[in-house]
């Protein structure tokens, strides 16, 4: 009689990896946005202040680096079109309350390896000084600054050197919140 004793199977480590650098797919980056940005915009109407749906048109340029592992600094701008016109005040004159930022932040890639599958979804948290077109005193019209949060949530779509990106977002600008909905691209520099 023939005693078979089981063995305990042993995981083999892929040999993808060993014994050479990870590959990155960025160390440098430059992404380029723009979407739409639907918000609530306070208006008055013969005496009575009520909001309607409108709709910003952002524009958003940024450019990173990596620091390590999935993590990237970066610099950009932020600028948000508004193709309707505001009035806070009866007689007073109509505005576009158009709004522009300066940001800095960190971002997280959660496959920045060139390894690795095509899809490489990030978490962006941005902070900055943003200023708006409002209602000023006396139904006059003024620029107001403030500081300006804009967290980002997405993904890139790699095709060698440059990706497909897709981008959900909240940004808080002086005369209230955004919810931004954006696509565009991104190049690797380096």
């Amino acid at each position: 009689m023939l005693l078979v004793a089981p063995t305990a199977s042993v995981a083999k480590t892929p040999t993808r990896n060993r014994g050479r650098a990870e590959t990155v797919r960025f160390r440098v980056r430059l992404q380029s946005l723009t979407g739409l940005a639907p918000t609530f915009v306070s208006e008055v109407s013969e005496g009575v202040l009520s909001k309607k749906l409108a709709a910003f048109v952002p524009l958003d340029v940024e450019i990173g680096t990596r620091l390590s592992g999935p993590l990237s600094v970066s610099a950009g701008a932020l600028v948000f079109l508004a193709p309707f016109s505001s009035n806070l005040c009866d007689g007073g004159v109509p505005y576009r309350p158009h709004a522009a930022a300066g940001l800095f932040g960190i971002r997280l890639d959660l496959n920045n390896n060139r390894d690795g599958s095509w899809w490489s979804p990030f978490v962006a948290l941005r902070m900055g000084v943003g200023t708006q077109t409002t209602a000023g005193d006396f139904c006059s019209v003024r620029v107001q600054i403030q500081p300006m949060f804009s967290p980002r949530i997405g993904a890139d779509l790699w095709m060698g050197k440059a990706a497909a990106t897709f981008a959900i977002g909240y940004d808080l600008v002086p005369t209230g919140s955004i919810v931004t909905v954006q696509a565009g691209l991104t190049l690797r520099v380096n």
